[in-house]
């Protein structure tokens, strides 16, 4: 049987182990734990117009959401000026890779085809479909990580979504773009 002295001597050793483990990162090399970062990449996968013409007349609704495997979809309308305007999309990252907060930017923008219209705001109604990738998966013992898409139609910041947990669980999107930070990202090691 085990002496109280040694038992305790044991007991100190393998939480300075413990300690010394977690504090330089060493745990995340065991199973089931993660150092959770955001996803690592972005792709446009659809970008349709749906309709074109006044605002009053064509952006009767808006919508986002997500879906499975990092998956998004986007129904907004943007002023244009004409209803032949090209629109074009494109997405970039914000964040350097393996930041536990990763940022995102989603790029609409139109291309005027013809004399602009003064009677109404003219627009394109659209929807856009991307997906995000990468990134480390949470393990059963997860660590703070999240990510945030900005959406910018003509140059404009036109919104944002965002997830996250641990100490990212309430960043949340700015209001506006002045409220937006000129750096978003976190590194991994701190």
């Amino acid at each position: 049987m085990p002496s109280t002295a040694r038992t305790a001597a044991v007991t100190a050793v393998a939480f300075v182990l413990g300690m010394a483990a977690v504090s330089s990162g060493a745990i995340y090399a065991l199973p089931l734990v993660s150092d959770g970062t955001g996803p690592t990449d972005i792709e446009i996968t659809d970008l349709e117009r749906l309709d074109a013409g006044c605002r009053e007349d064509v952006a009767t609704y808006a919508s986002s959401r997500n879906g499975p495997n990092g998956t998004y979809e986007r129904t907004s309308f943007v002023e244009t000026g004409t209803r032949d305007a090209n629109l074009s999309a494109w997405a970039e990252r914000t964040s350097p890779v393996g930041a536990d907060y990763s940022t995102f930017r989603v790029n609409v923008e139109s291309d005027r085809t013809g004399p602009a219209n003064e009677t109404c705001e003219v627009g394109v109604q659209y929807r856009l479909e991307y997906r995000t990738s990468g990134g480390t998966d949470d393990g059963l013992v997860p660590d703070a990580s999240g990510h945030s898409i900005t959406h910018v139609e003509n140059g404009r910041f036109a919104g944002c979504s965002s997830v996250g947990g641990g100490r990212w669980a309430d960043a949340g999107c700015p209001h506006s773009a002045e409220d937006r930070p000129a750096r978003t990202w976190a590194n991994a090691t701190g």
